[in-house]
Formats: C-alpha cells, structure tokens, sequence
C-alpha cells in the first residue's frame, strides 16, 4: 500500500508526458482550426449579406428616382421669338441639348422636361425641371459603367445651363431607353417630327452581378422599368378618336 501512494507521488511530480502534450496540442490545434473556419465563413456570410442588401437598396433608390422622373414627364413645348417655355421637344437625339453632360458620358435619354422636382423654402425654382441620364466610365478602374443623373432646375438661365450631377447606380453593363408608339418598342423618337408623345417609356438597366468574393461574374442581370406616359399632344387625342371611332 505504502509502494503503490510512493508511486502516485512519483507520477504527479513527474507532469505529463511527451505524448500526453503532444495529444493535447494536436486536439487544441484541431478546435482552433474549426472556430477558425466557422468564425471566417460566418464573417463572409454577413459582409456579402450586408453588400447584397446595400445593391438592393441602391437599386430600389435609383429605380424610384427614374419612375418618378419618367411619370412626371410634360407636353413638348416650342419657344418662339417672341415667347419663352421651360419646355422643350422629346427628342431621343436633341439635334440642340444646352446641358453639358458629365466627361466621356454616353446619352441614355432625351431631355426629359418633368415635374419631379422638390418645392422647399431653400430653393427659388418650381417642380418642372430638365432631367438626363448619362453612362459614365467607372471610377475604381474595372469595365463597368455607372448610372448618372444630371438635373437643371433652371430653365430660364442667363448663362450656359449646368445641371446637378447625381450618381445613382455602379457597376452597370449597360443603360438604353426605348419608346413604345402603341403597337412597338422604338429606339428612336422625335415630337418635334411626330408632333406626339410615346405612349410608354421602358428604362433598361444590365447590373454586373458579384459573388461573394466580389468578383463580377458572367450573365449580366437585366431590370426594366416601364412607365406609361399619361400626357397626350393635341395630335395624339385626335389619332386615338379616330382609331377609336373607325372600331365597329
């Protein structure tokens, strides 16, 4: 009895053994790597939540924007010399656009004359205002192309008209308007020729989709955007009378 407690002793003075240690630390080694990888995919899981929310919700902004802009659209207007408008023609490729638009930026719309515009107490212009949209190179140096809005909320100026630039979308493939006639989706449109107004506008927007190691992958997500258009001309109120009339 007295040999065996000696022994027990003995054993507690010596420590752990080489391969005791060696056990311990494989196991440690092991529990670290799983907390390791569960705490990193966890962390990714979140960063690429919170990135995909924030698209979402830059998105959703852009396209509110962009509706209101297309649904407050106005009547075309003609100045003459002895009178002034703070309307001008709906025109797809304005043969004359006084706006300065942003460097290297591609036309995406007409001057669109809308009354989306913002009455407050800090701003001496009324809710018509000139709209257009522009794509413009991205700034961080990939092949993607951003979203810009210019604004001019005075129409009457004294000097070269220069709009308010707004950026609304990043990573964009490509940005087109088309224009529906009641029976096709057009590319091109003239009020000044037509002496009307598309019955419908389509805004088409190609987002580069990112996985979640934020590289822009294939497949290109398309959104489009179609406003009817609730003003009519003089000449389409007699068009739709008279197709209407001739419909037994």
């Amino acid at each position: 009895m007295k040999a065996l407690q000696l022994n027990v002793h003995r054993r507690a003075q010596e420590g752990f053994t080489l391969l005791e240690l060696l056990v311990a630390t494989a196991v440690s080694a092991i529990v670290l790597l799983v907390i390791n990888a569960t705490f990193f995919t966890a962390l990714r899981l979140h960063n690429a939540t919170h990135e995909s929310i924030d698209r979402d919700l830059e998105l959703q902004r852009a396209i509110t924007i962009i509706r209101r802009d297309l649904a407050g659209l106005t009547l075309p207007g003609n100045a003459t010399a002895t009178t002034l408008t703070l309307r001008g023609q709906f025109q797809s490729d304005p043969a004359d656009s006084s706006e300065t638009p942003p460097a290297s930026g591609e036309r995406v719309s007409p001057d669109l004359y809308t009354t989306s515009g913002t009455i407050d107490g800090w701003t001496s212009f009324s809710e018509l205002q000139m709209v257009n949209y522009y794509l413009t190179p991205a700034n961080d140096g990939s092949t993607n192309k951003s979203l810009v809005r210019v604004v001019t909320r005075n129409l009457l100026p004294v000097q070269d008209l220069v709009g308010e630039q707004q950026t609304l979308l990043t990573s964009l493939t490509s940005a087109t308007m088309t224009f529906f006639d009641g029976t096709d989706w057009t590319d091109t449109w003239d009020s000044s020729t037509t002496s009307t107004l598309p019955t419908a506008l389509k805004f088409s927007l190609v987002i580069a989709p990112r996985d979640n190691t934020g590289i822009t992958r294939a497949n290109p997500v398309p959104v489009d955007l179609i406003v009817p258009v609730l003003v009519s001309t003089r000449t389409s109120a007699q068009a739709a009378a008279a197709a209407a009339a001739s419909t037994p």
